[in-house]
C-alpha cells in the first residue's frame, strides 16, 4: 500500500533540508532585535520567541530579511516553546533555550 501523496511530499521536503552549521549558529540573530533566535531543524525555520516572528528557509536559503518574516499566533508561538522546551530546537547567538517561558 502506497503513503498518501501528501505524506511522500513531506518526506521528500525533510530530504532537502539543508542543516546549518554550528559556526553560523553562533552568530545568527534576528534582523529586527539583534538576539538569538530558535533554530528548529527539521521545520527550516528559525522563531524569534520575544517577536513571535518566524523565518524560514527557501530554495535551501535563509530569508532574513525582516519584511519577509511571518507572525506567528498564540497557538503557534506555544507549540514551538514546547518543542523547544522539549529539545527539539537549538539556540542562536547565545539564547539559552532552558531559560524560555513555556506557557
Amino acid at each position: 500500500m502506497r503513503a498518501p501523496a501528501s505524506r511522500v511530499a513531506t518526506r521528500r521536503e525533510k530530504e532537502l533540508i539543508m542543516p546549518i552549521e554550528r559556526p553560523l549558529l553562533d552568530i545568527l540573530a534576528c534582523p529586527i532585535d539583534k538576539q538569538g533566535l530558535l533554530y528548529i531543524e527539521d521545520e527550516a525555520i528559525l522563531y524569534n520567541p520575544r517577536l513571535r516572528r518566524i523565518y524560514r528557509m527557501a530554495d535551501d536559503h535563509l530569508v532574513m530579511l525582516a519584511d519577509r518574516a511571518e507572525p506567528a499566533p498564540g497557538e503557534e508561538h506555544e507549540r514551538l516553546i514546547k518543542r523547544a522546551a522539549h529539545g527539539d530546537a537549538v539556540g542562536t547567538a547565545g539564547l539559552a533555550v532552558d531559560d524560555l517561558e513555556v506557557g
